[in-house]
């Protein structure tokens, strides 16, 4: 987050494209890290993610925040209480955590992208795709990011082949 937003406007926000999102963890968790920065660092940088997901139902899901209680044996329990709130047996994201983040319906292989994006969570998704669908997702994500925004794939991903476009 600090390379993120230096020499950032007070007000400009922070743009984030959460693709595969499923039904909304990891959306959500760059949200929660992203609010405690901003209040460690002192600093007014409001947060838009974009999450998005081939999956309706995920994504329906993902929008209204809704977790089972065993979440609470994954999470600290001081962002337990400042993230969520219990509703009838469950965990519910905070409106504010919610409020910052859209969740829709989007295939990043035929629609098209995000634009102005400063960080990309692309986390386990290319390693499903083949390497034609791979290139082409590799080509969006580029277009979509700022020069000089982030690309965080998971562990089991790398840029590859796609070094011209990406660097380490």
């Amino acid at each position: 987050f600090p390379r993120l937003v230096k020499n950032r406007q007070r007000y400009e926000p922070l743009r984030v494209w959460s693709i595969g999102c499923s039904t909304g963890e990891e959306a959500y968790s760059i949200a929660m890290a992203f609010a405690e920065f901003v209040e460690l660092s002192r600093l007014e940088i409001p947060l838009q993610i974009f999450a998005t997901d081939l999956n309706g139902a995920g994504v329906e899901k993902a929008r209204a925040g809704l977790y089972s209680r065993t979440i609470g044996q994954d999470i600290a329990p001081d962002r337990l209480r400042r993230f969520f709130f219990e509703v009838d047996g469950t965990y519910r994201i905070s409106k504010a955590i919610r409020d910052s983040t859209v969740f829709a319906r989007h295939n990043v292989l035929t629609e098209p992208p995000f634009s102005r994006i400063d960080l990309i969570s692309c986390r386990n998704l290319l390693i499903y795709l083949e390497p034609a669908l791979q290139q082409k997702a590799m080509g969006m994500m580029h277009y979509a990011l700022i020069p000089h925004g982030a690309l965080w794939l998971g562990h089991s991903e790398s840029v590859g082949p796609y070094r011209d476009l990406f660097e380490v």
